[in-house]
C-alpha cells in the first residue's frame, strides 16, 4: 500500500512539473495536473489541498539551498585561482542547477503568483549585503573610495548572468562549469579598480 501511495505521488508530481514548465503557476490548474499526471481529480486532492502546496514540494529545496548558498557565500575566495577551478559559491550552484534542472527553472521561471516570485531579487538583495561587510573590510585594509551604486549594479549583473549560465547549460556540467569559469575570470578582473569611485562629469 505504500508503494502504491509513493507511485501516485511521483505521478502527480511528474504531472505538475511538465505543467509548470508548460503554463507557469499562474495559469496551472489541479484539471492541468490531473489530466497530465493520469490522476483523477479527487485523488490529487487526497495528497494536495492545493497546487501551492504542490509547487512548494517541487521548488522548496532548491530555493532553501539557494538562500543558504548565497548567506554563506565566502568573499575572501575573491582572489583565489577563479580562472582555473569555479570557486566553492559555484560548485554549489553547478550542484544545485544540475541535480534537479527542471525544479530550478521552475523555481526560477514559473514562479509568478507565488510567494517565490520575488527569489532573483531575494538572492540579490543577500549578496549585496555581504558584499558591503566585505568592501568595509577593503577599504579598512586598502583606504579607497568605493563606488557602491556601481557595486549594486555589478552585483545584480552578475547573480543574474550565474543563473541565466546555470538555467541554460544544466543539462550539461561540463559546459556549465566551462562558463561559469569564464563568466567569473571576466567578473572579477581587476575588481578593486573597477568599484573605486572615478571623477565623472555627467554634464553634456
Amino acid at each position: 500500500m505504500q508503494v502504491k501511495k509513493r507511485e501516485i505521488q511521483r505521478k502527480i508530481y511528474d504531472g505538475a512539473v511538465e505543467v509548470f514548465v508548460e503554463k507557469g503557476f499562474l495559469r496551472t490548474t489541479m484539471k492541468d495536473i490531473s489530466k497530465k499526471s493520469g490522476v483523477p481529480i479527487g485523488n490529487i486532492y487526497r495528497y494536495y489541498e492545493n497546487k501551492e502546496i504542490l509547487f512548494d514540494e517541487i521548488v522548496f529545496e532548491i530555493y532553501s539551498n539557494l538562500k543558504y548558498i548565497h548567506i554563506h557565500e565566502n568573499l575572501e575566495e575573491i582572489n583565489s585561482n577563479y580562472y582555473t577551478k569555479p570557486r566553492n559559491f559555484l560548485n554549489s550552484y553547478i550542484t544545485i542547477s544540475t541535480s534537479k534542472p527542471i525544479e530550478f527553472k521552475i523555481l526560477l521561471d514559473c514562479s509568478l503568483g507565488t510567494k517565490y516570485e520575488n527569489i532573483i531579487d531575494e538572492l540579490i538583495e543577500i549578496r549585496l549585503k555581504n558584499y558591503d561587510s566585505h568592501i568595509e573590510k577593503i577599504i579598512k585594509e586598502n583606504p579607497q573610495d568605493v563606488d557602491r551604486d556601481f557595486v549594486s549594479i555589478l552585483i545584480g549583473a552578475g547573480t543574474k548572468s550565474i543563473i541565466d549560465i546555470c538555467k541554460k547549460y544544466s543539462n550539461n556540467e561540463k559546459l556549465l562549469r566551462y562558463y561559469l569559469m569564464k563568466f567569473d575570470s571576466f567578473f572579477r578582473g581587476g575588481i578593486n579598480d573597477k568599484i573605486k569611485k572615478n571623477e565623472i562629469n555627467y554634464k553634456n
